[in-house]
């Protein structure tokens, strides 16, 4: 037996959830990490083009994602010869639970003169070997009553700074010890997705107690594939009153920024 893994392929559009995706709000619901990870996943293999590569993908959660089969369809939207928009839909039941948009572009030409080092954007900061780290959120970290046998349980963490029992911005760096579908390795588009959503979680603004804020979406733009295994995020959530809250990640490895990741929160 391989490793754990959120999903098995029981048909050619056909995933069966494993109670390793349930998020951290109970066991019956998934965290939407993994299944817009498999949105990726689908949308990368469908009519891959050479010289082509995805630069943005955008899950919208329309309801929360039971932890069972999903069907997922990839249709494209509209093509042209340097871009392509693709749609893929996730099903449980019939029901459509998340739909992802992402876009397919040509690569930049090789001989375009670097515009901007590769760490142009990132946060002021020296990159630190992940590996000689220790690990910050064991079941102590995890604010009372979530579930952590799920997705919690699935990820490891190291954080330079904040957490999930803290409040404030958050700098940490994540690694999935589970396959996104049995017997395959992850791309980097799959090993981004299956955690940029915990982006809002990692750098809560107030107590969830009090004021719960939950994703209705997450939109991720990579300029380029985040190398190694271990995903850099560095997390800021925003609430106006009278206005709305989200979240802004900076997704990077350790040689530096690699793209950007937004959510927009529903806060009560």
């Amino acid at each position: 037996m391989g490793a754990p893994a959120f999903y098995t392929q029981a048909d050619l559009d056909v995933f069966d959830s494993s109670p390793l995706t349930a998020g951290p709000w109970g066991p019956h619901a998934q965290h939407a990490g993994p299944p817009s990870a498999l949105l990726a996943r689908q949308i990368e293999r469908y009519q891959p083009r050479s010289g082509h590569r995805l630069a943005r993908v955008t899950v919208d959660i329309l309801t929360p994602v039971p932890i069972a089969p999903l069907r997922i369809t990839v249709e494209s939207i509209r093509q042209s010869r340097r871009v392509e928009l693709l749609q893929a839909t996730a099903c449980a039941a019939e029901r459509t639970v998340l739909i992802a948009r992402a876009w397919r572009v040509a690569t930049v030409a090789a001989e375009l003169p670097a515009l901007f080092s590769p760490d142009q954007f990132s946060p002021d900061h020296e990159m630190r070997e992940v590996s000689g780290m220790e690990a910050t959120a064991g079941d102590a970290a995890f604010p009372e009553g979530w579930h952590r046998d799920g997705y919690l349980s699935a990820i490891d963490w190291r954080f330079e700074r904040g957490g999930f029992a803290e409040f404030g911005p958050a700098r940490g760096w994540a690694r999935s010890r589970a396959a996104l579908v049995d017997g395959e390795p992850m791309t980097p588009w799959q090993r981004v997705l299956v955690v940029a959503d915990s982006g809002s979680g990692i750098s809560v603004c107030a107590p969830p107690s009090e004021h719960p804020a939950i994703n209705c979406d997450v939109s991720v733009v990579l300029n380029r594939d985040p190398v190694g295994e271990w995903i850099g995020l560095d997390s800021r959530t925003t609430a106006v009153s009278g206005g709305g809250a989200m979240t802004q990640t900076t997704v990077f490895d350790q040689t530096g920024t690699a793209g950007l990741a937004t959510q927009t929160l529903v806060v009560s």
